[in-house]
Protein backbone atom coordinates (compact mmCIF):
# COMPACT_ATOMS: atom_id res chain seq x y z
CA UNK A 1 0.00 0.00 0.00
CA UNK A 2 1.30 3.44 -0.88
CA UNK A 3 1.55 6.47 1.33
CA UNK A 4 -1.96 7.56 0.47
CA UNK A 5 -3.35 4.32 1.87
CA UNK A 6 -5.85 3.79 -0.93
CA UNK A 7 -3.88 2.56 -3.91
CA UNK A 8 -1.76 -0.49 -4.45
CA UNK A 9 1.97 -0.22 -5.07
CA UNK A 10 2.47 -0.21 -8.82
CA UNK A 11 5.31 -2.55 -9.65
CA UNK A 12 3.92 -6.12 -9.40
CA UNK A 13 0.29 -5.36 -10.14
CA UNK A 14 -1.94 -6.86 -12.79
CA UNK A 15 -5.44 -5.90 -13.84
CA UNK A 16 -8.42 -8.02 -12.78
CA UNK A 17 -8.59 -11.21 -14.84
CA UNK A 18 -12.00 -12.20 -16.23
CA UNK A 19 -13.57 -8.80 -15.66
CA UNK A 20 -14.64 -8.52 -19.32
CA UNK A 21 -16.52 -11.29 -21.14
CA UNK A 22 -17.28 -11.71 -24.87
CA UNK A 23 -20.35 -9.44 -24.80
CA UNK A 24 -18.35 -6.87 -22.88
CA UNK A 25 -15.59 -6.95 -25.49
CA UNK A 26 -18.05 -6.29 -28.29
CA UNK A 27 -19.65 -3.53 -26.21
CA UNK A 28 -16.25 -1.89 -25.65
CA UNK A 29 -15.57 -1.71 -29.38
CA UNK A 30 -19.09 -0.78 -30.45
CA UNK A 31 -19.39 1.59 -27.51
CA UNK A 32 -16.29 3.51 -28.57
CA UNK A 33 -17.37 3.52 -32.23
CA UNK A 34 -20.86 4.54 -30.99
CA UNK A 35 -23.53 3.80 -33.61
CA UNK A 36 -25.55 6.86 -32.59
CA UNK A 37 -22.70 9.37 -32.47
CA UNK A 38 -21.52 8.24 -35.89
CA UNK A 39 -24.84 9.53 -37.14
CA UNK A 40 -25.35 12.52 -34.87
CA UNK A 41 -21.82 13.96 -34.88
CA UNK A 42 -20.25 12.73 -38.13
CA UNK A 43 -23.05 12.52 -40.68
CA UNK A 44 -23.90 16.29 -40.80
CA UNK A 45 -20.30 17.55 -41.33
CA UNK A 46 -19.65 14.71 -43.80
CA UNK A 47 -22.63 15.90 -45.84
CA UNK A 48 -21.48 19.51 -45.51
CA UNK A 49 -18.02 18.65 -46.88
CA UNK A 50 -18.85 16.06 -49.55
CA UNK A 51 -22.51 16.66 -50.32
CA UNK A 52 -25.40 14.17 -50.00
CA UNK A 53 -23.21 11.06 -50.41
CA UNK A 54 -22.58 10.21 -46.75
CA UNK A 55 -23.26 6.44 -47.17
CA UNK A 56 -20.61 6.35 -49.89
CA UNK A 57 -18.13 8.05 -47.57
CA UNK A 58 -18.93 5.63 -44.73
CA UNK A 59 -18.55 2.71 -47.13
CA UNK A 60 -15.09 3.87 -48.22
CA UNK A 61 -14.13 4.42 -44.60
CA UNK A 62 -15.18 0.83 -43.80
CA UNK A 63 -12.98 -0.48 -46.63
CA UNK A 64 -10.07 1.56 -45.27
CA UNK A 65 -10.58 0.13 -41.77
CA UNK A 66 -11.03 -3.54 -42.75
CA UNK A 67 -7.43 -4.48 -43.62
CA UNK A 68 -6.22 -3.10 -40.30
CA UNK A 69 -9.07 -4.84 -38.46
CA UNK A 70 -7.97 -8.11 -40.09
CA UNK A 71 -4.38 -7.46 -38.98
CA UNK A 72 -5.57 -6.89 -35.40
CA UNK A 73 -7.63 -10.08 -35.54
CA UNK A 74 -4.75 -12.14 -36.94
CA UNK A 75 -2.27 -10.93 -34.33
CA UNK A 76 -4.70 -11.30 -31.43
CA UNK A 77 -5.53 -14.85 -32.50
CA UNK A 78 -1.87 -15.78 -31.91
CA UNK A 79 -0.49 -13.21 -29.50
CA UNK A 80 -3.22 -11.24 -27.70
CA UNK A 81 -1.81 -8.33 -25.75
CA UNK A 82 -3.25 -5.21 -24.16
CA UNK A 83 -0.27 -3.40 -25.67
CA UNK A 84 -1.39 -4.28 -29.20
CA UNK A 85 1.03 -2.93 -31.81
CA UNK A 86 3.41 -1.71 -29.13
CA UNK A 87 3.96 -5.25 -27.86
CA UNK A 88 4.05 -6.86 -31.29
CA UNK A 89 6.46 -4.33 -32.78
CA UNK A 90 8.64 -4.46 -29.62
CA UNK A 91 9.16 -8.18 -30.16
CA UNK A 92 9.23 -8.28 -33.97
CA UNK A 93 11.28 -5.17 -34.81
CA UNK A 94 12.81 -3.40 -31.81
CA UNK A 95 11.85 -2.19 -28.31
CA UNK A 96 12.31 1.42 -29.43
CA UNK A 97 9.80 1.01 -32.25
CA UNK A 98 7.37 -0.68 -29.88
CA UNK A 99 7.70 2.07 -27.28
CA UNK A 100 7.12 4.78 -29.92
CA UNK A 101 4.03 3.02 -31.24
CA UNK A 102 2.76 2.67 -27.67
CA UNK A 103 3.00 6.44 -27.18
CA UNK A 104 1.28 7.03 -30.52
CA UNK A 105 -1.60 4.68 -29.75
CA UNK A 106 -2.04 6.13 -26.27
CA UNK A 107 -2.22 9.60 -27.82
CA UNK A 108 -4.96 8.78 -30.29
CA UNK A 109 -7.08 6.99 -27.67
CA UNK A 110 -6.64 9.87 -25.20
CA UNK A 111 -7.70 12.38 -27.86
CA UNK A 112 -10.85 10.30 -28.24
CA UNK A 113 -11.62 11.13 -24.61
CA UNK A 114 -10.80 14.83 -25.07
CA UNK A 115 -13.37 15.21 -27.85
CA UNK A 116 -16.31 13.90 -25.82
CA UNK A 117 -17.05 16.85 -23.47
CA UNK A 118 -16.95 19.12 -26.54
CA UNK A 119 -19.61 17.21 -28.44
CA UNK A 120 -21.52 16.71 -25.17
CA UNK A 121 -21.76 20.50 -24.89
CA UNK A 122 -23.33 20.80 -28.33
CA UNK A 123 -26.19 18.49 -27.40
CA UNK A 124 -26.50 20.23 -24.04
CA UNK A 125 -27.21 23.43 -25.96
CA UNK A 126 -29.90 21.58 -27.94
CA UNK A 127 -31.46 20.30 -24.72
CA UNK A 128 -31.54 23.76 -23.16
CA UNK A 129 -33.10 25.19 -26.31
CA UNK A 130 -35.70 22.41 -26.24
CA UNK A 131 -36.53 23.33 -22.63
CA UNK A 132 -36.82 27.00 -23.57
CA UNK A 133 -33.62 28.32 -22.01
CA UNK A 134 -31.37 30.75 -23.85
CA UNK A 135 -28.00 30.41 -22.12
CA UNK A 136 -24.65 31.61 -23.42
CA UNK A 137 -23.00 28.87 -25.49
CA UNK A 138 -19.63 29.19 -23.79
CA UNK A 139 -21.21 28.87 -20.36
CA UNK A 140 -23.01 25.72 -21.48
CA UNK A 141 -19.80 24.25 -22.90
CA UNK A 142 -17.88 24.81 -19.66
CA UNK A 143 -20.68 23.27 -17.60
CA UNK A 144 -20.83 20.32 -20.01
CA UNK A 145 -17.22 19.42 -19.26
CA UNK A 146 -18.12 18.79 -15.62
CA UNK A 147 -21.49 17.15 -16.30
CA UNK A 148 -19.99 14.77 -18.89
CA UNK A 149 -16.95 13.85 -16.82
CA UNK A 150 -18.25 13.22 -13.29
CA UNK A 151 -20.41 10.13 -14.05
CA UNK A 152 -17.74 8.64 -16.32
CA UNK A 153 -15.15 9.11 -13.58
CA UNK A 154 -17.39 7.34 -11.07
CA UNK A 155 -18.21 4.44 -13.41
CA UNK A 156 -14.68 3.76 -14.67
CA UNK A 157 -13.26 3.92 -11.16
CA UNK A 158 -15.58 1.09 -10.06
CA UNK A 159 -14.01 -1.46 -12.40
CA UNK A 160 -14.10 -2.68 -15.97
CA UNK A 161 -17.12 -4.92 -15.38
CA UNK A 162 -19.27 -2.02 -14.15
CA UNK A 163 -18.09 0.21 -16.98
CA UNK A 164 -18.79 -2.43 -19.61
CA UNK A 165 -22.28 -3.23 -18.31
CA UNK A 166 -23.11 0.46 -18.52
CA UNK A 167 -21.73 0.64 -22.07
CA UNK A 168 -23.92 -2.30 -23.16
CA UNK A 169 -27.09 -0.62 -21.86
CA UNK A 170 -26.25 2.76 -23.38
CA UNK A 171 -25.28 1.24 -26.73
CA UNK A 172 -28.55 -0.71 -26.99
CA UNK A 173 -30.74 2.28 -26.19
CA UNK A 174 -29.02 4.63 -28.63
CA UNK A 175 -29.11 2.10 -31.50
CA UNK A 176 -32.85 1.57 -31.06
CA UNK A 177 -33.52 5.32 -31.31
CA UNK A 178 -31.34 5.74 -34.44
CA UNK A 179 -33.15 2.91 -36.21
CA UNK A 180 -36.57 4.14 -35.08
CA UNK A 181 -35.92 7.56 -36.65
CA UNK A 182 -34.70 5.92 -39.85
CA UNK A 183 -37.83 3.78 -40.06
CA UNK A 184 -39.99 6.87 -39.51
CA UNK A 185 -38.23 8.67 -42.35
CA UNK A 186 -38.69 5.67 -44.67
CA UNK A 187 -42.37 5.48 -43.78
CA UNK A 188 -42.94 9.17 -44.57
CA UNK A 189 -40.75 9.22 -47.68
CA UNK A 190 -42.35 6.04 -48.98
CA UNK A 191 -45.59 7.97 -49.46
CA UNK A 192 -43.87 10.60 -51.61
CA UNK A 193 -43.07 10.05 -55.33
CA UNK A 194 -39.33 9.48 -55.61
CA UNK A 195 -38.94 9.88 -51.88
CA UNK A 196 -36.83 6.75 -51.57
CA UNK A 197 -33.96 6.52 -54.06
CA UNK A 198 -30.29 5.52 -54.26
CA UNK A 199 -28.88 8.96 -55.10
CA UNK A 200 -26.76 9.10 -51.91
CA UNK A 201 -24.68 6.21 -53.29
CA UNK A 202 -23.93 8.10 -56.53
CA UNK A 203 -20.54 9.92 -56.45
CA UNK A 204 -21.85 12.35 -59.07
CA UNK A 205 -24.04 13.89 -56.38
CA UNK A 206 -20.99 14.94 -54.37
CA UNK A 207 -19.84 18.55 -53.96
CA UNK A 208 -16.39 19.98 -53.39
CA UNK A 209 -14.62 17.53 -55.69
CA UNK A 210 -11.89 15.24 -54.39
CA UNK A 211 -10.86 17.77 -51.75
CA UNK A 212 -14.34 17.74 -50.23
CA UNK A 213 -14.53 13.96 -50.43
CA UNK A 214 -11.14 13.42 -48.75
CA UNK A 215 -11.98 15.93 -46.05
CA UNK A 216 -15.22 14.09 -45.35
CA UNK A 217 -13.36 10.78 -45.43
CA UNK A 218 -11.24 11.97 -42.49
CA UNK A 219 -14.41 12.07 -40.41
CA UNK A 220 -15.63 8.74 -41.80
CA UNK A 221 -12.37 7.04 -40.87
CA UNK A 222 -12.45 8.77 -37.51
CA UNK A 223 -15.73 7.00 -36.88
CA UNK A 224 -13.80 3.72 -36.80
CA UNK A 225 -11.17 5.05 -34.44
CA UNK A 226 -11.11 2.88 -31.36
CA UNK A 227 -12.29 -0.49 -32.63
CA UNK A 228 -8.93 -1.78 -31.39
CA UNK A 229 -9.97 -0.92 -27.83
CA UNK A 230 -10.89 -4.59 -27.38
CA UNK A 231 -7.20 -5.49 -27.70
CA UNK A 232 -6.34 -3.41 -24.65
CA UNK A 233 -8.63 -5.69 -22.59
CA UNK A 234 -6.51 -8.81 -23.20
CA UNK A 235 -5.27 -8.81 -19.59
CA UNK A 236 -8.87 -8.67 -18.29
CA UNK A 237 -10.33 -11.36 -20.59
CA UNK A 238 -10.48 -15.12 -20.01
CA UNK A 239 -10.15 -16.31 -23.65
CA UNK A 240 -8.50 -13.44 -25.55
CA UNK A 241 -7.23 -15.55 -28.48
CA UNK A 242 -10.77 -16.52 -29.43
CA UNK A 243 -12.89 -13.63 -28.21
CA UNK A 244 -10.85 -10.58 -29.23
CA UNK A 245 -10.54 -11.35 -32.99
CA UNK A 246 -14.25 -12.14 -33.22
CA UNK A 247 -15.27 -8.99 -31.35
CA UNK A 248 -12.96 -6.85 -33.51
CA UNK A 249 -14.30 -7.99 -36.88
CA UNK A 250 -17.94 -8.03 -35.79
CA UNK A 251 -17.70 -4.51 -34.36
CA UNK A 252 -16.08 -3.00 -37.45
CA UNK A 253 -18.31 -4.63 -40.07
CA UNK A 254 -21.50 -4.38 -38.02
CA UNK A 255 -21.14 -0.70 -37.18
CA UNK A 256 -19.95 0.10 -40.71
CA UNK A 257 -23.08 -1.44 -42.26
CA UNK A 258 -25.21 0.31 -39.61
CA UNK A 259 -23.79 3.70 -40.61
CA UNK A 260 -24.08 3.08 -44.33
CA UNK A 261 -27.76 2.12 -44.16
CA UNK A 262 -28.87 4.77 -41.66
CA UNK A 263 -26.88 7.59 -43.29
CA UNK A 264 -28.58 6.68 -46.58
CA UNK A 265 -32.00 7.12 -44.96
CA UNK A 266 -31.01 10.28 -43.09
CA UNK A 267 -29.66 11.82 -46.30
CA UNK A 268 -33.11 11.40 -47.85
CA UNK A 269 -34.80 13.17 -44.94
CA UNK A 270 -34.16 16.85 -45.68
CA UNK A 271 -32.61 18.91 -48.53
CA UNK A 272 -28.79 19.17 -48.33
CA UNK A 273 -29.04 22.96 -48.03
CA UNK A 274 -30.99 22.64 -44.77
CA UNK A 275 -28.44 20.23 -43.30
CA UNK A 276 -25.61 22.54 -44.40
CA UNK A 277 -27.33 25.56 -42.81
CA UNK A 278 -27.60 23.92 -39.39
CA UNK A 279 -24.07 22.50 -39.54
CA UNK A 280 -22.41 25.79 -40.51
CA UNK A 281 -24.14 27.42 -37.53
CA UNK A 282 -22.41 24.95 -35.24
CA UNK A 283 -25.63 23.06 -34.55
CA UNK A 284 -26.29 19.32 -34.69
CA UNK A 285 -28.52 18.87 -37.74
CA UNK A 286 -30.01 15.56 -36.57
CA UNK A 287 -31.98 17.23 -33.76
CA UNK A 288 -33.99 19.62 -35.97
CA UNK A 289 -34.38 16.81 -38.52
CA UNK A 290 -35.92 14.62 -35.82
CA UNK A 291 -38.19 17.52 -34.83
CA UNK A 292 -39.43 17.60 -38.43
CA UNK A 293 -40.50 13.93 -38.18
CA UNK A 294 -41.17 13.40 -34.47
CA UNK A 295 -42.09 16.84 -33.17
CA UNK A 296 -41.27 17.09 -29.43
CA UNK A 297 -40.09 13.48 -29.61
CA UNK A 298 -36.81 14.82 -30.97
CA UNK A 299 -35.71 15.06 -27.33
CA UNK A 300 -34.92 11.34 -27.66
CA UNK A 301 -32.12 12.24 -30.07
CA UNK A 302 -30.64 14.64 -27.56
CA UNK A 303 -30.88 12.13 -24.72
CA UNK A 304 -29.37 9.25 -26.71
CA UNK A 305 -26.61 11.55 -27.87
CA UNK A 306 -25.68 11.88 -24.21
CA UNK A 307 -25.71 8.08 -23.80
CA UNK A 308 -23.56 7.62 -26.91
CA UNK A 309 -21.04 10.22 -25.80
CA UNK A 310 -20.89 8.61 -22.36
CA UNK A 311 -20.23 5.18 -23.89
CA UNK A 312 -17.38 6.55 -26.02
CA UNK A 313 -15.98 8.44 -23.05
CA UNK A 314 -16.01 5.27 -20.92
CA UNK A 315 -14.33 3.14 -23.60
CA UNK A 316 -11.68 5.80 -24.31
CA UNK A 317 -10.78 6.08 -20.64
CA UNK A 318 -10.60 2.30 -20.20
CA UNK A 319 -8.31 1.86 -23.22
CA UNK A 320 -5.97 4.82 -22.75
CA UNK A 321 -5.58 4.28 -19.00
CA UNK A 322 -4.59 0.62 -19.51
CA UNK A 323 -1.85 1.60 -21.94
CA UNK A 324 -0.55 4.36 -19.68
CA UNK A 325 -0.63 1.93 -16.72
CA UNK A 326 1.38 -0.66 -18.65
CA UNK A 327 4.04 1.80 -19.84
CA UNK A 328 4.34 3.23 -16.31
CA UNK A 329 4.59 -0.26 -14.80
CA UNK A 330 7.58 -0.87 -17.08
CA UNK A 331 9.23 2.44 -16.14
CA UNK A 332 8.55 4.08 -19.51
CA UNK A 333 6.21 6.62 -17.95
CA UNK A 334 6.22 7.96 -14.35
CA UNK A 335 5.83 5.05 -11.90
CA UNK A 336 3.10 6.91 -10.02
CA UNK A 337 0.75 6.27 -12.96
CA UNK A 338 0.98 2.50 -12.39
CA UNK A 339 -0.98 2.42 -9.12
CA UNK A 340 -4.11 0.24 -8.96
CA UNK A 341 -7.22 0.79 -6.87
CA UNK A 342 -7.06 -1.81 -4.05
CA UNK A 343 -10.68 -2.95 -4.45
CA UNK A 344 -11.56 -2.58 -8.11
CA UNK A 345 -8.02 -3.12 -9.46
CA UNK A 346 -8.22 -0.39 -12.08
CA UNK A 347 -5.39 2.04 -12.91
CA UNK A 348 -6.90 4.83 -10.83
CA UNK A 349 -3.99 7.31 -11.04
CA UNK A 350 -3.69 6.95 -14.81
CA UNK A 351 -7.42 7.59 -15.11
CA UNK A 352 -7.24 10.66 -12.89
CA UNK A 353 -4.40 12.05 -15.00
CA UNK A 354 -6.48 11.57 -18.16
CA UNK A 355 -9.54 13.23 -16.64
CA UNK A 356 -7.49 16.26 -15.59
CA UNK A 357 -5.96 16.47 -19.08
CA UNK A 358 -9.39 16.20 -20.70
CA UNK A 359 -10.86 18.97 -18.54
CA UNK A 360 -7.98 21.39 -19.04
CA UNK A 361 -7.70 20.71 -22.77
CA UNK A 362 -11.45 21.13 -23.29
CA UNK A 363 -11.43 24.52 -21.58
CA UNK A 364 -8.46 25.74 -23.62
CA UNK A 365 -10.04 24.46 -26.84
CA UNK A 366 -13.31 26.30 -26.22
CA UNK A 367 -11.50 29.54 -25.38
CA UNK A 368 -9.20 29.27 -28.40
CA UNK A 369 -11.68 28.13 -31.08
CA UNK A 370 -14.91 29.63 -29.76
CA UNK A 371 -17.29 26.72 -30.32
CA UNK A 372 -17.72 23.07 -29.51
CA UNK A 373 -18.10 21.95 -33.13
CA UNK A 374 -14.91 23.75 -34.15
CA UNK A 375 -13.05 22.14 -31.25
CA UNK A 376 -14.48 18.70 -32.03
CA UNK A 377 -13.40 18.94 -35.68
CA UNK A 378 -9.94 20.25 -34.72
CA UNK A 379 -9.26 17.33 -32.38
CA UNK A 380 -10.78 14.92 -34.91
CA UNK A 381 -8.14 15.93 -37.44
CA UNK A 382 -5.36 15.52 -34.88
CA UNK A 383 -6.71 12.11 -33.89
CA UNK A 384 -6.81 11.02 -37.55
CA UNK A 385 -3.05 11.72 -37.82
CA UNK A 386 -2.15 9.51 -34.86
CA UNK A 387 -4.71 6.88 -35.86
CA UNK A 388 -3.15 6.49 -39.32
CA UNK A 389 0.34 6.09 -37.84
CA UNK A 390 -0.92 3.55 -35.28
CA UNK A 391 -2.74 1.55 -37.95
CA UNK A 392 0.36 1.49 -40.16
CA UNK A 393 2.38 0.25 -37.19
CA UNK A 394 -0.08 -2.57 -36.51
CA UNK A 395 -0.10 -3.65 -40.16
CA UNK A 396 3.70 -3.66 -40.14
CA UNK A 397 3.56 -5.72 -36.95
CA UNK A 398 1.36 -8.27 -38.71
CA UNK A 399 4.04 -8.85 -41.34
CA UNK A 400 7.07 -8.84 -39.06
CA UNK A 401 5.59 -10.75 -36.11
CA UNK A 402 4.43 -13.69 -38.19
CA UNK A 403 7.51 -13.69 -40.42
CA UNK A 404 10.15 -13.27 -37.69
CA UNK A 405 8.60 -14.54 -34.44
CA UNK A 406 6.20 -17.31 -35.50
CA UNK A 407 7.38 -18.06 -39.03
CA UNK A 408 5.64 -21.45 -39.22
CA UNK A 409 2.25 -19.67 -39.07
CA UNK A 410 3.03 -17.04 -41.70
CA UNK A 411 0.47 -16.84 -44.51
CA UNK A 412 1.07 -14.68 -47.56
CA UNK A 413 -2.52 -13.45 -47.80
CA UNK A 414 -3.43 -12.58 -44.22
CA UNK A 415 0.11 -11.77 -43.04
CA UNK A 416 1.50 -9.97 -46.08
CA UNK A 417 -0.94 -8.86 -48.80
CA UNK A 418 -3.64 -7.58 -46.45
CA UNK A 419 -1.28 -5.65 -44.13
CA UNK A 420 0.58 -4.17 -47.14
CA UNK A 421 -2.79 -2.97 -48.42
CA UNK A 422 -3.52 -1.56 -44.97
CA UNK A 423 -0.22 0.32 -44.90
CA UNK A 424 -0.77 1.78 -48.37
CA UNK A 425 -4.35 2.81 -47.53
CA UNK A 426 -3.27 4.58 -44.36
CA UNK A 427 -0.33 6.24 -46.12
CA UNK A 428 -2.74 7.55 -48.72
CA UNK A 429 -5.13 8.65 -46.00
CA UNK A 430 -2.36 10.42 -44.11
CA UNK A 431 -1.35 12.38 -47.20
CA UNK A 432 -4.63 12.97 -49.06
CA UNK A 433 -6.95 13.37 -46.12
CA UNK A 434 -4.59 15.06 -43.64
CA UNK A 435 -1.28 16.49 -44.87
CA UNK A 436 -2.49 17.83 -48.22
CA UNK A 437 -5.65 19.58 -46.94
CA UNK A 438 -3.78 20.98 -43.94
CA UNK A 439 -0.93 22.28 -46.13
CA UNK A 440 -3.38 23.76 -48.65
CA UNK A 441 -5.53 25.30 -45.94
CA UNK A 442 -5.63 29.09 -45.84
CA UNK A 443 -6.93 29.10 -42.26
CA UNK A 444 -5.01 29.29 -39.01
CA UNK A 445 -6.97 26.28 -37.75
CA UNK A 446 -5.71 24.01 -40.52
CA UNK A 447 -2.11 25.06 -39.98
CA UNK A 448 -2.39 24.68 -36.21
CA UNK A 449 -3.61 21.08 -36.59
CA UNK A 450 -0.60 20.22 -38.74
CA UNK A 451 1.91 21.98 -36.48
CA UNK A 452 0.49 20.43 -33.31
CA UNK A 453 0.29 16.90 -34.72
CA UNK A 454 3.77 16.85 -36.24
CA UNK A 455 5.23 18.62 -33.20
CA UNK A 456 3.71 16.12 -30.75
CA UNK A 457 4.92 13.19 -32.86
CA UNK A 458 8.40 14.74 -32.90
CA UNK A 459 8.25 14.98 -29.10
CA UNK A 460 7.44 11.25 -28.83
CA UNK A 461 10.34 10.43 -31.15
CA UNK A 462 12.63 12.57 -28.97
CA UNK A 463 11.36 10.81 -25.82
CA UNK A 464 12.05 7.43 -27.39
CA UNK A 465 15.58 8.43 -28.39
CA UNK A 466 16.21 9.87 -24.93
CA UNK A 467 15.13 6.64 -23.22
CA UNK A 468 17.26 4.61 -25.60
CA UNK A 469 20.27 6.83 -24.92
CA UNK A 470 20.00 7.45 -21.17
CA UNK A 471 17.86 4.56 -19.85
CA UNK A 472 18.61 1.66 -22.22
CA UNK A 473 17.76 -1.02 -19.64
CA UNK A 474 14.11 -0.01 -19.81
CA UNK A 475 14.07 -1.01 -23.47
CA UNK A 476 15.44 -4.48 -22.80
CA UNK A 477 13.68 -7.76 -22.16
CA UNK A 478 9.98 -8.36 -22.59
CA UNK A 479 7.59 -5.54 -23.65
CA UNK A 480 5.57 -3.58 -21.04
CA UNK A 481 2.47 -5.63 -21.79
CA UNK A 482 3.41 -9.22 -22.56
CA UNK A 483 1.55 -11.62 -24.81
CA UNK A 484 -1.15 -13.53 -22.93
Amino acid sequence: MNSHGNEVSPSPQRLKKGAIGPIGLAALAIGLLSPALGMYALWPPIQLLAGPIAPLVFGCALLIALPTAISYAALNSEAPSAGCGSTWLWRALSPSAGYLLGLTMTTYLTIGAIAQPLIFGLFAQDLLAFLGYDINGTTTMFAAILVATVPVYWLTRRGADTSVRTAVILMTVESIVVVALALTILYVKGKQPGGIQLGPFNPAHGVGGLTGFWSALILGVLGFAGFDVVSTAAEETNSPRRQIPTATLLAVTGVGVFWILNSWVYTLALPPSVIAEYTTKGMTAVTPMARHYWGPGNVLIILTAFTGITAIYISSIIASSRLIFALARHGLLPHSLAALHPTYRVPSRAMRAIFVLVALTSVVTILALGSGIAGFLWWSNVQCFFLAITFMGVNLSNILYFYRVIRDRFRWGVNFLIPVLGILINLGLLYEAFLKPMLDSDTAGGHSVLIFSVGLMALWVACTLAVKRFMPRRLQGEPPISVR
